[in-house]
């Protein structure tokens, strides 16, 4: 699979993968191992740990009532904003956007846009504290 851009000085853990093929990937940017990106944008600096999912938004299965209906519906897919600068945790699940120089805990669920030089964490993710980034 070829990915919209990827910077040489980025790395990718052990056994990471992509599971859709619009994604760019900034400078000086590191995914630990195990880890599956879908559909993103992943700042310059950022880093990623082990064991974490950035999905393609909260909306890739549908709604429907039954099994057949699913067959049918439409997946939504959507662009991930990851910020330069910013922090995953291992084992987190991000499915929206993270400010830059912000933080997920290890862990944490991300369902709504993280806002920039924040610290977030828990199941959901909730901001702990504003960031003082000089």
């Amino acid at each position: 699979m070829t990915l919209q851009s990827c910077s040489w000085d980025s790395s990718l853990g052990f056994g990471s993968w992509f599971s859709k093929q619009k994604v760019t990937i900034g400078s000086r940017v590191s995914i630990g191992s195990g880890c599956i990106v879908g559909m993103c944008e992943i700042g310059d600096g950022a880093l990623i740990g082990s064991n974490v999912d950035i999905l393609s938004g909260r909306h890739q299965h549908g709604t429907a009532k039954t099994m057949e209906d699913e067959k049918n519906s439409q997946a939504l897919f959507s662009n991930i904003q990851i910020g330069s600068n910013v922090w995953i945790g291992n084992h987190s699940v991000v499915m929206a956007d993270v400010g830059e120089n912000s933080i997920v805990g290890a862990g944490s669920v991300v369902v709504k846009n993280v806002p920039s030089n924040a610290l977030v964490a828990g199941n959901l993710a909730v901001v702990k504290k504003k960031l003082n980034n000089k």
